[in-house]
């Protein structure tokens, strides 16, 4: 790669604020959200953050004929429906009975979520959630919202669900974000939403009783404002761009660098500074399959491992620090594959195969999160050891280049290699095409990553924040990630019971929870 710039170089530097909103910065522009109208006396609602279940809430409270003023801190609406996929599910929707699936029903969807996570999720937010997601995603639908031909389906790669209820746009979260913004296009024409962009919220005004009662916010010029609101709703999203918050909610470092760049946790601090509290943290559960450009944590993303045996049957074997392995390399389950990584240190392990495998297996190492790598470059990180790359002639050298146990790993090459010849493996695996004996040996280091967060602030089942005790917080509200991924969808990672929430909560908050004079 003498005459090429290192593809890793551009993805060392953190993903500024800056860079990401000059590829999305038009969407303002084109449904005209660059103006603001001066701040009434009192809004019917505050709304902090225009993202995934902020908008929604806008538009419902906005078509109720309130006064509604969103707050952003980013220069166009949208938050991580940039980079969501979108996925969805909900039960007894119309798209369903379209295409016969009549038996469902939001009872079976809670007790899949709850059977999927252990019965860590919040019942009382998923119940929330899954008795009101299908009027949600019919409303998504009546307004042509269009998903896949082949959809609703149970599931993908994470655990099933037991119906076919999980869709999704084409074209991902912009699909939803695109509905969002035809659905508000006339609320901002005729003055009922206001969306005031590049401004913080740095605080919340309370009365003498605790209510909350209205937001103070800075601009991007450092401008500063009050706004009243009779309802304050915090919709800010998550934290996964705020690494020293993340480690300190869920436990463990923030390894990877792949969110979206407003998710700093604002509305957990604005949320805790008037009484409310965090919860979750302890569903904490890492993604699979990263390959990290860095040891600078949290680091880009350049590159993940095809892991899941159903779109790649595994050809190498995975080991942990001693060199030994430790899953069941072809078990059909993603969330076997996250919690063996939840039980490793520092959530980080290694993939190892040998020479034949390399030229004969399927593409195991694709271009990452960010699609940064193409084979050329893959080649040139093993040949030049860039980082998580090794590649040796012994199976002793390259355990220590990747500094893993020696003995741990030739001892487990050797017995792995007796299996393969048996077809007898102690973990169960059966997919064992080759053995690992023909240098050069190859290793990746993989590790944990993270698009969404699992704490979040406290919520009743009307959606208020509340204290520690279960007092509410007067005239305060939350949605969305800020309840926290491990509300939803527990220590798991359960189809569309994210960005479907989301949806469902800012539609119920607009729709009929906040109260305010029509």
């Amino acid at each position: 790669m003498a005459n090429k710039t290192h593809f890793w170089r551009p993805l060392a530097q953190k993903l500024s604020k800056r860079q990401f909103l000059s590829t999305v910065s038009a969407v303002a522009a084109s449904v005209g959200l660059g103006g603001c109208a001066e701040a009434e006396d009192v809004w019917d609602a505050i709304i902090v953050g225009g993202g995934t279940a902020g908008l929604p809430a806008a538009i419902f409270a906005g078509q109720r004929g309130g006064k509604v003023l969103v707050i952003e801190a980013a220069s166009a609406i949208g938050g991580t429906l940039f980079l969501s996929t979108g996925q969805m599910s909900a039960a007894g929707t119309k798209l369903q009975k379209s295409k016969g699936v009549t038996e469902d029903s939001p009872q079976s969807h809670y007790d899949d979520v709850m059977n999927i996570s252990h019965n860590t999720a919040d019942p009382y937010i998923l119940r929330l959630a899954t008795d009101n997601a299908a009027g949600a995603f019919d409303w998504l639908t009546d307004n042509g919202f269009e998903v896949y031909d082949h959809h609703p389906v149970t599931g993908t790669t994470h655990e099933p669900y037991s119906h076919a209820r999980y869709a999704w746009h084409k074209e991902g979260g912009m699909g939803i974000l695109a509905l969002f913004e035809e659905q508000l296009e006339p609320l901002i024409e005729s003055g009922a939403v206001t969306i005031k962009l590049n401004t913080e919220a740095s605080s919340l005004i309370q009365n003498d009783k605790g209510d909350v009662i209205g937001v103070e916010t800075v601009d991007a010029d450092g401008v500063t404002a009050k706004y009243m609101g009779k309802n304050v709703v915090l919709t800010s999203g998550g934290y996964a761009s705020n690494p020293e918050m993340f480690e300190d909610l869920e436990g463990a470092p923030d390894y990877s660098d792949v969110s979206y760049p407003y998710s700093q946790g604002a509305g957990i601090t604005l949320g805790t500074s008037v009484g409310g509290y965090v919860r979750y943290g302890e569903n904490h559960l890492p993604l699979f399959g990263a390959i990290l450009g860095s040891e600078e944590y949290p680091a880009p993303m350049v590159a993940v491992a095809r892991h899941f045996p159903g779109d790649r049957p595994p050809w190498e074997i995975i080991v942990d620090a001693q060199g030994e392995r430790f899953l069941q390399e072809d078990i059909l389950s993603h969330a076997a594959y996250e919690e063996a990584l939840l039980e490793q240190p520092g959530e980080e392990c290694w993939m190892v195969w040998d020479h034949e495998i390399h030229t004969q297996a399927p593409k195991l190492i694709s271009g990452g999160f960010m699609g940064m790598m193409d084979p050329d470059d893959i080649a040139d990180a093993f040949n030049e050891g860039y980082h998580n790359f090794f590649k040796a002639d012994s199976i002793d050298e390259l355990a220590e280049k990747m500094g893993v146990g020696k003995d741990g790993l030739t001892s487990t090459i050797a017995q792995y290699n007796i299996a393969q010849a048996s077809g007898k493996d102690a973990l169960g695996r059966s997919h064992m095409p080759l053995p690992i004996e023909k240098g050069p040996f190859y290793g990746i280091r993989l590790q944990s990553w993270f698009l969404t967060t699992f704490a979040g602030i406290a919520v009743g089942e009307d959606l208020q924040v509340i204290r520690q005790d279960g007092s509410k917080i007067g005239g305060l509200y939350a949605a969305g990630e800020l309840l926290g991924t491990g509300a939803t969808s527990g220590r798991a990672i359960c189809g569309g019971m994210l960005v479907t929430p989301a949806i469902t909560f800012g539609k119920l908050l607009g729709e009929r929870i906040l109260q305010f004079d029509v």
